[in-house]
């Protein structure tokens, strides 16, 4: 099905791309908390939230209406390019994402266990933790090792784990909008 892998498509190619797009976000984060700047984790907050959304929403509406009209040699192509971006970069901006959100609400003294807005985003966060990190990321490293594997490796399984977190990507972003609707009416008072 796949004659050739692209020639960077190896552990050390994925991991050159991957390992920036892993620890950046981290880093800066680390950063950012570090220089206890509040406008500046509310600006990584934002962006990173802008980053993580708008990656599911291209993949979930985008990239999965464009695999449905390639064939399935070009799909495992694509699968190849995504692979070590959602791999490296995905769980790290999300993270980064939830993470200085839950300092922001700190800060502001929004978390507050008992307010019915920050019970429901967290149980939003919760799915969208066990989605992102129990089957989507789970599905990313079978991608990944089926591909390394090059001809040998079951491309099927590729192709249909790919479609797979494409389609999760639709609704995670469902619920990252949900998350953002939330958090918009928490910090101005105003129900949108």
């Amino acid at each position: 099905m796949v004659d050739s892998l692209p020639k960077n498509f190896t552990v050390r190619g994925s991991l050159k791309v991957g390992i920036p797009m892993l620890v950046i976000p981290v880093l800066l984060l680390v950063v950012v908390l570090l220089l206890h700047s509040f406008l500046m984790l509310d600006y990584l907050h934002v962006g990173s939230g802008l980053a993580w959304t708008g990656m599911d929403l291209i993949l979930g509406i985008f990239f999965s209406n464009v695999m449905r009209g390639l064939r399935n040699e070009q799909r495992a192509r694509v699968a190849m390019r995504l692979t070590p971006v959602m791999l490296f970069f995905m769980p790290s901006i999300s993270s980064v994402t939830v993470t200085a959100g839950v300092y922001l609400a700190i800060a502001d003294g929004y978390f507050n266990p008992v307010n019915d807005i920050i019970i429901i985003a967290l149980a939003i966060v919760s799915i969208l933790f066990v989605i992102g990190l129990g089957i989507f990321l789970p599905n990313e490293v079978r991608i990944y090792t089926q591909l390394l594997r090059g001809p040998g490796g079951d491309m099927a399984k590729v192709i249909r784990l790919t479609m797979m977190n494409l389609r999760l990507s639709l609704i995670m972003v469902v619920l990252q909008i949900m998350v953002i609707l939330m958090m918009a009416q928490l910090a101005t008072g105003v129900f949108l």
